[in-house]
């Protein structure tokens, strides 16, 4: 899915919903607008009223608008009040760092931040996820001190779990097999790992 057609998408949107809303782009949709292009048919967003007295009916309009410009364009959606509903590890402050990408009428349109739009990735850990992984750390050059911390801070706010203990794994697997090809040479696997593991240790009472 180009950028144009997702830009498309929300114009249509404001113009159905016709009030101001927050939006927050994430999925293979964000990485698009990030410039890792690969396939993608559908669009994973947050959508929340811009209102502070937003009411359920208000509510209930930008799901019918959401649904009448899915359905009339034919494009897959995945929408929520809430992203950090979708998965059992932490999201953290993801609304806080979200970029800002450009305003389409009344929508203001934002994209999860990349080191973000990893944890969601790094919980699912199919092959596209890994390779999304590496070409957005490489494309936006994330240094593997900050990943390695956001991660382990991750899996620290979430609570236990099976997708926890995955989420663990899936960051040792990444961390000892793909380090050196997405953080080059000088990168150290062991002292990675190590890092990582002594980050996410329980807190002493």
């Amino acid at each position: 899915m180009d950028t144009q057609l997702i830009q498309r998408f929300f114009t249509e949107l404001d113009q159905e919903f016709g009030r101001p809303a927050e939006v927050i782009i994430t999925g293979a949709a964000a990485g698009a607008l990030m410039g890792h292009i690969r396939p993608s048919t559908d669009i994973d967003f947050e959508i929340r009223s811009s209102a502070s007295d937003a009411s359920d009916k208000d509510r209930q309009d930008m799901e019918n608008a959401v649904s009448m410009v899915s359905e009339r364009m034919k494009i897959a959606v995945n929408f929520s009040e809430d992203i950090s509903h979708w998965s059992m590890i932490d999201l953290l402050d993801y609304r806080k760092t979200a970029r800002d990408y450009k305003k389409i009428g009344r929508l203001k349109i934002k994209i999860l931040a990349p080191e973000y739009w990893t944890i969601g990735k790094m919980g699912r850990f199919v092959e596209l996820d890994i390779i999304d992984i590496k070409e957005i750390i490489k494309n936006k050059k994330i240094k593997s001190d900050k990943l390695i911390k956001l991660w382990a801070k991750a899996i620290k706010m979430s609570p236990m779990s099976l997708a926890k203990r995955d989420f663990k794994d899936h960051v040792l697997y990444f961390l000892s097999k793909y380090g050196k090809e997405v953080w080059g040479k000088r990168y150290d696997s062991n002292k990675a790992v190590q890092s990582f593991l002594d980050m996410i240790k329980p807190d002493r009472p």
